[in-house]
């Protein structure tokens, strides 16, 4: 009797499972689907990715070779095809080689565009602060002081590796368009600070001497203000000793 009500036990058991499989398992089974292909894509979009980079690289390495066998139309083609279709890495190598074929030619407007793009576009920040720094160059001649300072701020208050030769790309700036107190306070920075390079530190000292011998001399603002008062009083105020002269000659 106790086989029987077991069995029975049993069916019902057997039966809510069926049921509840048939309600839930085509969630169960499409979330299984979902994750089988997730995974499945995401090693399809690794498998692609690499493909891309290795094709980036192959082509990055003819446009080197056709720039260094002097084919510099065909380098600066192969350059732009991969910079305005490859991946960022590649991308942005691609604008600085450009950008650098432009320096070449002395094309110092095209150079800056070209290096402000690389900075836009580069993964990687060391070669974005190298891309701002080398377009600043590039359009050195053409760029005043103060928008010089503009573009270079963000790598002088970040610290950067590039922050000293930002510091003294201005004081160049700034000692060409004859703003003396500027360039000196740079300059002065860049001589004093424990992280410049000898060299640095020379090209700085002989700024200085530069600025020292070409500047006019600077009186302090309140110089004049100081003299003044002294002057008017002499005039209206004799000394004692004046006083003592003039009262010497009225009784002789």
């Amino acid at each position: 009797m106790v086989d029987v009500f077991d069995e029975v036990e049993e069916e019902l058991r057997k039966e809510r499972y069926m049921q509840m499989l048939r309600s839930w398992g085509p969630w169960v089974l499409g979330a299984a689907v979902t994750v089988i292909a997730g995974v499945a894509g995401y090693q399809g979009w690794r498998a692609w990715q690499e493909n891309q980079s290795a094709e980036a690289s192959a082509q990055f390495a003819d446009a080197r070779a056709l720039h260094d066998a002097g084919q510099t139309d065909g380098a600066l083609e192969a350059y732009a095809l991969l910079a305005s279709e490859g991946p960022r890495g590649y991308a942005t190598l691609s604008l600085l080689h450009q950008a650098a074929i432009a320096s070449e030619a002395g094309d110092n407007a095209e150079a800056a565009r070209l290096y402000e793009e690389a900075g836009q576009r580069s993964p990687v920040a060391l070669v974005r602060d190298l891309a701002r720094y080398q377009s600043a160059v590039a359009g050195f001649d053409t760029l005043s002081s103060d928008d010089l300072a503009l573009r270079l701020d963000p790598l002088v208050s970040g610290g950067g590796g590039f922050a000293l030769l930002s510091r003294e790309l201005i004081g160049a700036a700034a000692l060409r368009d004859e703003r003396w107190s500027e360039a000196r306070r740079q300059y002065e920075f860049v001589q004093l600070s424990i992280d410049a390079s000898e060299a640095m530190r020379s090209r700085a000292r002989d700024a200085l001497a530069v600025i020292a011998r070409e500047a006019p001399e600077e009186v302090p603002a309140d110089a004049s203000a100081d003299e003044t008062p002294d002057a008017a009083g002499t005039d209206t105020a004799p000394g004692p000793a004046e006083t003592a002269a003039e009262e010497e000659d009225t009784v002789e």
